[in-house]
């Protein structure tokens, strides 16, 4: 075979490899976008929830996240805002909660689970 046929074709095969992972770089950097944004819309509602406001949001914020999240973070969410438990087990959910999210968006590597507590800015009480 021709060394320019042989040249020729690697070229043609690194260009649509390239072009592959671009692709797959772009979809996965817009799905993160997508669920960052839901992960605001319900965190914002959880916010307005906790500091005793009635949040119409709550509901869609909560049924959209069983769409984007993976397994974890919905068991997390359902644990710490739908069955029945005391204010400190509620803290508790709701940190481990919080940890689900930043692990399925990439920022708890670094995270302790022993340390981490997270509290709306704003309110009073702790969630």
């Amino acid at each position: 075979m021709d060394h320019s046929i042989i040249v020729a074709l690697i070229t043609i095969l690194g260009t649509v490899i390239v072009f592959a992972l671009s692709k797959y770089h772009e979809i996965a950097t817009e799905w993160k976008k997508e669920k960052l944004a839901h992960y605001k819309v319900l965190l914002s509602s959880l916010s307005d929830v906790a500091g005793g406001k009635t949040n119409a949001n709550f509901a869609l914020a909560f049924n959209t996240i069983t769409l984007v999240a993976p397994q974890a973070v919905i068991e997390a969410l359902i644990q710490s805002e739908m069955e029945p438990h005391s204010a400190e087990e509620h803290e508790k959910l709701f940190n481990k909660l919080i940890l689900e999210i930043r692990k399925d968006i990439g920022l708890a590597k670094r995270d302790n689970s022993k340390t981490f507590n997270f509290y709306f800015i704003g309110k009073k009480t702790k969630p």
